[in-house]
């Protein structure tokens, strides 16, 4: 295992992850320069587009060093974060020094909504790259990874990246990143992923300053091997998709022993079991191998047929091992929920076989069938946050051709039975990390305090942290677009599930003419009712059409109506054809037309298009 290398890049969403790894790829010759799409490991359109990587990618590339000695070898920044310390492992002397390397590369998502998969990640690697952008500094994201590599004992190797463009502020983003980790700011490395200026001198660093896998992950193992029983095998799942032809394939770093086509094997988490289909590694192309040993990233064919059977943090075992799991695997859940409607009723199988295509590649996405009386059959979906609910909207356009009605995204409340009857449910609260400019800090915390977040702490270095408790439907009703407009640009968020609180809330029922429009009623706090139920009734009155008959819009809340509109209904001129005659056949003829509005009230429908849910929910 001595001339493996297994590290990964982390970063701010958009600081140069791909292009970085684009870099490497064409240095260990895995692909040629000028002859390869730009953002190679970022297979899908949308990410490459947005410019976000929104899924991990591994590859794994061959390195001739320039000449290293031992000594060389055997150093490594003393990476540490004031209470924090990250001590560095070292490669025994005993061991013979290589010259040419194995470097498995996994390229990690920026955004928040995947950090589990950034987590597992961190799990299957030695040591980092923490990338920082110039013209940018260290931003939420940035500290929010480095934290998890420091807590796992990586070697933290400290890049500065876009130093070619003119708006870049090396020396300033330098200091943040001497103050936040602790180093000598000779250890940083300044460069452009864009143009290579010193990206060898990088992947030089890797096989000079991360060790190989010398079973250093104490966070992951906490057990005694004995390296002569072959029954002792532990492997790492770290993603995993769906073949049609080889069943779930899992993405694994071993641990403990080695796999090979033909091994009987299970999951630890629910004992399934099945025999190995296929072993290989990653050109980033899956590349069939007759083992996968010890230390080495690469992935297992599991001929199994259901994804959600193989998840992420899981550990694979030996059939008849007497190894325990891996710690630190937890099963992901949904924080954000919302409806899809196809617009043309028609798609509704399409939809369907659609969700299940992205369910065999997307093992975090949960969805179930959902009837709307306006809007038709659909779904209730599950997502891990904003942005990948756009993700799988956009895919599902894209890919599958279809025209959808997204409802606005919610949160899960829980009911605790023993209060129903009170109204009191429990809601979600994240821990938000905000970095911002001092200048703009009273800005910032006065957001904060309207999105009935409490303050928890404030760090006042060359950019200011400060961290807040925040329900989670607050965070995700306009809280980062306002928040970036106070902070005109500059401040960044980073955010993790804390527990469920208990709150005062209760369902906001919205009314046309006495019958309930469930499209429109949520869960809500009470502090939001009042304010949410004035708009809703307002905006409805712009959306729905004029009837023949009166319209009443009302919003309920705890069995009061607390909001109210009213639509005028068309009038028929009923006296036009009257010439002379006294005031009471006029009289006659209008009662007449009032008794028929209030029939047709009684058996009419109001009529709401689809346009005004379209409408609302964008306005929402």
């Amino acid at each position: 295992m001595n001339n493996i290398r297994n590290f990964a890049i982390i970063a701010h969403i958009d600081h140069g992850k791909s292009t970085l790894a684009d870099r490497f790829l064409e240095i260990t010759g895995v692909v040629t320069a000028g002859k390869h799409e730009e953002q190679l490991l970022d297979r899908n359109p949308i990410s490459r587009e947005r410019g976000i990587t929104i899924k991990l990618a591994p590859v794994r590339m061959e390195y001739r060093s320039k000449g290293l000695g031992l000594e060389a070898s055997m150093e490594s920044g003393n990476m540490n974060l004031e209470k924090k310390p990250a001590s560095q492992p070292q490669i025994p002397n005993q061991l013979p020094i290589p010259d040419t390397y194995i470097l498995n590369l996994i390229d990690t998502p920026g955004h928040v909504d995947f950090s589990y998969e950034v987590d597992r990640t961190l799990s299957c690697v030695e040591g980092v790259i923490l990338l920082v952008d110039a013209t940018q500094g260290i931003q939420a994201q940035t500290i929010a990874n480095a934290y998890k590599a420091i807590e796992k004992n990586l070697v933290i190797i400290p890049v500065i990246n876009k130093i070619d463009l003119a708006n870049a502020y090396v020396e300033t983003t330098k200091k943040q990143l001497v103050d936040f980790l602790g180093v000598d700011s000779a250890e940083i490395f300044e460069i452009s992923a864009k143009t290579g200026k010193n990206v060898d001198q990088l992947l030089e660093s890797i096989v000079k300053k991360i060790p190989p896998p010398l079973l250093n992950h104490q966070d992951l193992i906490d057990i005694k091997k004995n390296p002569e029983d072959s029954d002792q095998r532990q492997a790492l799942i770290f993603d995993s998709y769906y073949d049609p032809h080889r069943g779930v394939i899992t993405f694994i770093r071993i641990f403990s022993g080695n796999f090979k086509k033909g091994l009987k094997v299970s999951l630890a988490s629910n004992s399934e079991k099945f025999e190995v289909l296929e072993v290989g590694y990653f050109l980033p192309e899956l590349k069939q191998s007759d083992n996968l040993g010890n230390g080495e990233i690469g992935y297992v064919a599991t001929n199994l047929k259901d994804i959600h059977q193989v998840r992420i943090g899981d550990t694979v075992v030996d059939e008849k091992g007497t190894l325990p799991p891996l710690l630190g695997y937890k099963k992901v859940k949904p924080m954000v929920f919302a409806s899809i409607f196809p617009t043309d009723t028609g798609d509704y199988l399409n939809l369907k076989k659609a969700l299940e295509k992205l369910y065999l590649s997307d093992s975090s996405l949960e969805f179930s069938t959902i009837y709307s009386k306006a809007l038709g059959t659909g779904f209730r979906v599950g997502f891990l946050g904003l942005l990948h609910a756009e993700v799988v909207r956009e895919r599902l356009e894209r890919e599958f051709n279809l025209d959808l009605v997204l409802t606005p995204p919610n949160v899960d409340y829980r009911i605790d039975n023993n209060r129903q009857q009170y109204g009191k449910y429990l809601e979600p609260i994240v821990k938000i990390m905000i970095l911002t400019p001092e200048k703009y800090l009273g800005s910032v915390m006065s957001l904060c305090q309207e999105y009935r977040s409490k303050f928890v702490t404030m760090d006042n270095k060359s950019q200011v942290s400060i961290v807040y408790e925040i329900p989670l439907s607050e965070m995700i009703s306009g809280f980062y677009d306002n928040l970036k407009s106070v902070s005109s640009g500059y401040a960044s968020v980073d955010w993790e599930f804390i527990e469920y609180r208990e709150v005062e809330a209760d369902k906001l029922s919205l009314l046309l003419n006495g019958e309930t429009v469930e499209e429109f009623s949520e869960i809500i706090v009470k502090q939001r009712a009042f304010a949410k139920a004035q708009f809703l009734v307002k905006r409805l009155k712009e959306l729905i059409p004029r009837q023949q008959y009166e319209v009443k819009i009302q919003a309920q809340y705890k069995g009061k109506i607390i909001a109210s509109e009213r639509i005028a209904p068309f009038r028929k001129d009923v006296t036009k054809k009257l010439y002379g005659g006294d005031r009471s056949r006029k009289d006659k003829l209008l009662d007449k037309q009032k008794e028929g509005k209030k029939k047709l009230k009684m058996i009419g429908r109001v009529e709401i298009p689809k346009e005004a849910f379209l409408k609302l929910f964008k306005s929402r």
